[in-house]
């Protein structure tokens, strides 16, 4: 049997797992079908659209009125298991046909001029606008309906993650700080305009920080305000260039350098690792600083008073004793970044080129769930480069060979259950940047984020590669 036919056994295997596990989620949803689903506490005024939560709650005014059959967004009791399985695996999939290559392409990657282009399936953008788009034609006329009084969960349905409990604390904080600058004035008013300047940039003047993403949607669901942004949108409009899915900006500096602070998180079902840090002008390294926003304030802080002059010293020193003092008071650790990088290194598997690692389940008897890339750091970015650089379509078709026998590793990696290596490669992929990667990077991530149940972050990468942009650069450019 010659190499290619080996391959493409390999990928044919491998493809065979991804089939049995998706026949098995959807076994388990229609089984899941059948069975009463507890009613959504929001009644007959809940607008979500988001396909997980119209599994998990049931909606009857929707169903009985004989929505059922407008696809995966509005699932009732009475929907056919055929049809439920099918809508179940276009959400799970993410549109995995077009993401997942076939047997001879996934051993054979040609990156056509027209591959350069990400264009999703019909049945991903049908996914997409389900849970977080609209239709064009309505886009402009609709009007956002007020936010389910359940804050936690409305950013959870927006953003597909929970966000922790230091979050709303910080918020809490910021909204002291603002009480204090506006002490002694008349009643406040707190509407759009007045809330990004009490709010959002509470921390703006002194150290040129803003608040964005979840702490902008937290404000309009509290005061039932429309949302400024479709929803689609919350998912990549603070998403910087280099940033992984993993990562979600919550505070933003510099925009010119493209200085942004963040939560990063090992899987969307779990509470943040760490809070990280990139400066998207700089690259794509993430930095860990901390473990919550009250330490990476405090770590910032720090930083900035090493190159402040004797005015800027004494409002930083001020602040930061404010800050201290409010985690005191509240039980919130405040810690080194020592300790954060020391804890990240001892539980990642492997570095990527983001410098901060990933972690996925690992067998400790038998090894099983990672192997190391076959390839140094260096020889796969010379690699990337060459790609990047070449002059034709046929010297990009040879660059590309070292890449195709890694991404076949890959292949022989997840059929033995190493799922770990296709979401490393995928990832070095996304940091080295290149749309001519862009399929490359959804087959391979799109694949780990499957087998490693982590189907959020493959929602989040398809959304950011149909909008990616340098954000820093593109905003010096206006």
């Amino acid at each position: 049997m010659t190499t290619r036919h080996q391959a493409l056994k390999r990928a044919n295997e491998a493809n065979e797992i991804l089939d049995s596990k998706r026949t098995k989620k959807s076994e388990d949803v229609s089984v899941n079908s059948i069975k009463e689903r507890p009613l959504c506490k929001y009644g007959e005024k809940c607008y979500q659209k988001n396909p997980l939560h119209l599994k998990k709650f049931s909606h009857p005014h929707k169903e009985n009125a004989g929505e059922s059959n407008k696809g995966c967004s509005e699932l009732s009791l009475s929907t056919p298991c055929s049809s439920l399985e099918k809508n179940s695996e276009d959400v799970k999939k993410f549109g995995m046909e077009n993401i997942h290559m076939s047997s001879e392409s996934s051993t054979n990657i040609n990156f056509s001029p027209q591959e350069k282009e990400v264009k999703p399936s019909n049945n991903v953008i049908k996914m997409v606008q389900t849970s977080h788009e609209t239709p064009e034609k309505d886009s402009k006329k609709r009007q956002m309906l007020k936010s389910p009084m359940d804050v936690k969960e409305n950013i959870k349905e927006s953003f597909l993650v929970n966000m922790p409990e230091d979050f709303y604390q910080f918020w809490e904080f910021c909204k002291s700080l603002s009480a204090a600058n506006t002490q002694g004035s008349q009643q406040i008013i707190f509407n759009s305009a007045n809330f990004k300047e009490l709010y959002v940039e509470v921390l703006k003047d002194i150290l040129g920080l803003e608040l964005v993403g979840p702490f902008q949607l937290l404000y309009q669901s509290t005061k039932n305000e429309p949302l400024a942004e479709e929803p689609h949108n919350l998912l990549t409009q603070w998403r910087f260039y280099y940033d992984p899915p993993e990562f979600q900006t919550v505070i933003v500096g510099d925009i010119n350098t493209g200085f942004h602070i963040g939560y990063f998180r090992d899987s969307p079902k779990e509470t943040p690792t760490f809070v990280g840090s990139n400066t998207e002008t700089e690259g794509c390294i993430l930095t860990p600083i901390s473990e919550n926003l009250f330490s990476a304030l405090d770590h910032f802080i720090t930083t900035q008073l090493k190159k402040a002059d004797p005015f800027k010293k004494s409002q930083l020193a001020s602040l930061k004793k404010k800050l201290e003092d409010w985690a005191i008071s509240n039980e919130i650790e405040i810690e080194t970044q020592n300790l954060v990088l020391k804890r990240r290194k001892q539980k990642m598997v492997a570095k990527t080129f983001y410098e901060c690692g990933i972690v996925v389940p690992v067998n400790k008897k038998t090894k099983v769930g990672y192997r190391k890339i076959p390839e140094t750091d260096a020889k796969i970015k010379k690699i990337c480069k060459k790609i990047v650089e070449s002059a034709s379509l046929s010297e990009e078709t040879k660059n590309s060979d070292p890449l195709q026998e890694l991404v076949t590793y890959v292949q022989y990696a997840n059929d033995e259950c190493d799922y770990g290596m296709g979401l490393e490669l995928g990832l070095d992929l996304l940091a080295f940047g290149g749309e001519v990667f862009h399929p490359t990077i959804l087959h391979l991530l799109g694949v780990a984020y499957e087998l490693l149940e982590r189907e959020e972050f493959g929602i989040i990468l398809k959304a950011h590669l149909k909008e990616r942009r340098r954000i820093a650069r593109s905003d010096q450019n206006n």
